[in-house]
Parts: structure tokens; C-alpha cells; sequence
């Protein structure tokens, strides 16, 4: 998860390092364009459809008013049908429907048809006076492709443009003055380990935290045995490897050049889970504004048994060389 973090914040360092304000307008453009035009398609199809179904409502309840005189067969009082007055019924109700601009026209009433026969058909059955049924089939319309398109998402679009381009230029002429100055766009966070002052923090602006001699010193050592030996397990129960002590004497080494202390060089195989404890306690302090960051730079506390557990390892495996820097060594 932090390596993928890593890369996202590379990348990102790199595009705002080559910010072109032109780009960005026309890349906003083309976005904006899409999401304006199929916000519009899908209302203007909704739209569409309501308008539909309101137009066949209307027919459903114009016909079954119309439907004892209309001229339909009646098989319970043995009526035949007018198919006459029928077909004019038709002809005057589709004229009627264009006329008021409903999308849609009759096909058949009871089995009279006029117009020629289509796919786009829909049936239902009506009631009429006396509980006998009869089907109606009528044919609605396809949306026109030309009432999908509109200026508005155009005009829309070009205004947004025109202000967001004029926004992009002011962030590229900040990132310009920027680079120019020299001045790191992007920080990634490391942990700095400032010897001069015996202190820890994470990120230049990061809270400072102060670690005595002996845990300073064996944190640093496990840091760099964490790169050299990533497959060695160092277990509380076993002795400390003597390249872990000798890269700790180093640092020690190092606080009595610069004249934090005079004192013989500490046992750091002694004590060993309080010093542990300590560099923990620091070490949360360090990242109290950034915990989600802290697992790489944890001595890990022991599971189950506790220090007596025999596959406990309190090294560092997930560090790298530039997860950390050590200032004055």
C-alpha cells in the first residue's frame, strides 16, 4: 500500500512539474462535453418517455369513451361492427393526436387496422360498457435523433472553459515561479534522524522528539540492519547479532564526536525490551499526525506470548534506503 503511494505521489509530482494551462483547458473541454451532452441525452430520452406514456394514457381513456359509438361489434347483443365508422374514428383520432403533437398514432380498434403494418407496436385491452374487452394496438414514435442534440451543452461548456482556462493560467504561472525558485512542489515525507540535537521527525515540518543516547543509537542500528540483513529474524529470545551491535557502537561512536556524551558505550544487548519501549513511545509521538505512515518505521511489539514468543521478530523489513535520512552522520 505504501509503495503504491509512493508511485501515485511520483506521478503526480511529474504532471504538476509539466502543467500546461492550453492542455488542461482543452483536456476540461473534452471532459466537460461528454458529461454535458450525455446529461442532456438522458434527460431529453427521459423527457421523451414521460411524454409517451401521458400520450398513451390519454388514448386509452379518449377511446374507451368513445367506444359505444365508434361503430364496434357487440357479441352479446350480436352487433356486428361498422368498419366504416371505425376506420373514420381511427383517421380522426390520429389526425387529432398530430395535431396536438403527441408522437404517437392508433394502428387498430377490435381487429380494424389502418396505416401499414410495423414493428413498433403496443396492444392493450379496454372494457366496455357490458365487462366485454377489446384490443387496441397503437404505434409510438422513435425519439428523432435531432432532438438530442442542442446548443446548450456547447455554450455551457465554452463559458466553463473560458473561466477555468483563465484559472489554469494563474496555477501554471505559480508552478513556473515555483521551479524557477527552486522550491520542492511536492514533499515526500521521510523520517529525519537530526544527530546534532538527538532528535526525530517526520517531514521537515514534523514534530521534533527528542530520544535518549542508547535507544537513538539502536534505532539507527536497526534501520540500517533492516536494509543489509532483510531475511535475518531478530528474536528477543536469541542473542543480539553482533552486526546489529557493531552498527549501534557506530552511532555511539558518532554522539561522542559530537560531543553529546563522554560515557563508556552502553550494552545494547541488555534491557533490550525497554529500549524497545522507548523508541516505540518516541516513535508514536513522531507520527501522532500521521499513524497511517508508521508501520514501516515500528520495531513490532510481540503477539500471543508476548516476549517469550518464538517467532516474534522486532527488526524492520519493510525499510529502504530513502524511507529515511540520518542528518550529521
Amino acid at each position: 500500500m505504501r509503495a503504491i503511494k509512493i508511485a501515485l505521489l511520483k506521478h503526480v509530482h511529474s504532471w504538476v512539474r509539466h502543467f500546461n494551462a492550453n492542455i488542461a483547458t482543452v483536456l476540461f473541454a473534452c471532459l466537460a462535453m461528454i458529461i454535458a451532452y450525455c446529461s442532456y441525452a438522458v434527460g431529453a430520452l427521459n423527457s421523451w418517455h414521460h411524454q409517451q406514456q401521458q400520450a398513451i394514457a390519454q388514448v386509452k381513456t379518449r377511446i374507451a369513451l368513445d367506444a359505444q359509438y365508434i361503430g364496434l361489434p357487440n357479441r352479446l347483443l350480436e352487433v356486428p361492427g361498422d368498419r366504416k365508422r371505425v376506420v373514420h374514428y381511427l383517421k380522426q383520432l390520429n389526425t387529432h393526436l398530430a395535431s396536438q403533437g403527441y408522437a404517437i398514432q392508433v394502428h387498430a380498434i377490435a381487429g380494424t387496422t389502418i396505416g401499414n403494418e410495423t414493428s413498433n407496436l403496443e396492444s392493450f385491452n379496454l372494457v366496455r360498457t357490458g365487462g366485454e374487452t377489446f384490443t387496441v394496438t397503437l404505434s409510438p414514435a422513435v425519439m428523432p435523433l435531432a432532438q438530442l442534440l442542442s446548443p446548450w451543452p456547447i455554450l455551457i461548456v465554452l463559458l466553463l472553459s473560458v473561466a477555468m482556462r483563465a484559472w489554469f493560467k494563474t496555477l501554471q504561472s505559480k508552478l513556473d515561479k515555483a521551479r524557477e525558485a527552486g522550491t520542492p512542489i511536492l514533499e515526500r515525507k521521510r523520517l529525519l534522524i537530526d544527530l546534532a540535537d538527538k532528535s526525530l521527525r517526520y517531514g521537515e515540518q514534523g514534530r521534533q522528539v527528542q530520544l535518549a543516547n542508547k535507544p537513538l543509537c539502536f534505532y539507527l542500528a536497526l534501520l540500517e540492519f533492516g536494509i543489509e540483513y532483510p531475511e535475518v529474524t531478530l528474536n528477543q529470545n536469541k542473542e543480539v547479532p553482533q552486526e546489529l551491535l557493531d552498527l549501534a557502537h557506530k552511532y555511539f561512536g558518532r554522539l561522542i564526536d559530537l560531543g553529546h556524551t563522554i560515557r563508556k558505550r552502553p550494552n545494547f544487548g541488555n534491557s533490550l525490551e525497554k529500549t524497545l519501549s522507548e523508541i516505540r513511545a518516541a516513535l508514536d509521538e513522531v507520527f501522532a499526525a500521521d499513524s497511517q505512515d508508521k508501520e514501516p518505521y515500528f520495531p513490532p511489539k510481540a503477539h500471543g506470548e508476548g516476549s517469550r514468543s518464538r517467532v516474534h521478530h522486532y527488526g524492520l523489513r519493510a525499510i529502504n534506503d530513502d524511507d529515511f535520512e540520518v542528518i550529521g552522520k
